[in-house]
């Protein structure tokens, strides 16, 4: 978990900026965290040749999805660390909680959805264990990413 955190640490990093060479560089960080989460989610399943064959196709499916609630979550940190250098005013504070308080909601909706697929097309424990880990991942990801930004400060 520790190698899976430095490519998000680094991804993060790359993320904020625009040119052209970079955003190919995240690309590449990108992948390789996408790779990684795979084997750890591959690896905490444990499933049979015939589950997983079924598995990934459907969490394929769901990494397709999942990755518009991450890029809108990058996209709420780069504009709260534009913003922090200036002071947040009140009505970009409220709107920074309502688009974070949203994009947790559709995380978490998209979660349930694919835990309700896996379980009608595999199993209970597939699903269940599916729901566990994409849940732990989900949270190190989001502590990773606003453990390392600047307190807001009252002016």
């Amino acid at each position: 978990m520790t190698s899976m955190k430095n490519l998000i640490v680094f991804f993060l990093l790359l993320c904020g900026t625009t040119a052209v060479a970079q955003k190919t560089e995240a690309e590449l960080v990108r992948s390789a965290f996408q790779l990684e989460k795979k084997a750890l989610v591959a690896d905490y399943l444990q499933m049979s040749n015939d589950e997983a064959e079924k598995f990934w196709p459907i969490y394929n499916q769901y990494e397709e999805q999942r990755i518009d609630a991450f890029t809108r979550r990058l996209k709420l940190v780069e504009a709260y660390l534009f913003n922090i250098e200036k002071g947040i005013a009140e009505v970009h504070a409220d709107e920074m909680v309502k688009e974070s308080a949203a994009i947790q909601k559709k995380e978490l909706e998209l979660r349930q959805k694919y835990y309700k697929l896996i379980k009608k097309s595999i199993s209970l424990p597939v699903a269940a264990r599916f729901y566990q880990v994409e849940d732990a991942i989900n949270v190190a990801v989001r502590n990773e990413l606003y453990g390392n930004l600047p307190v807001a400060v009252r002016k």
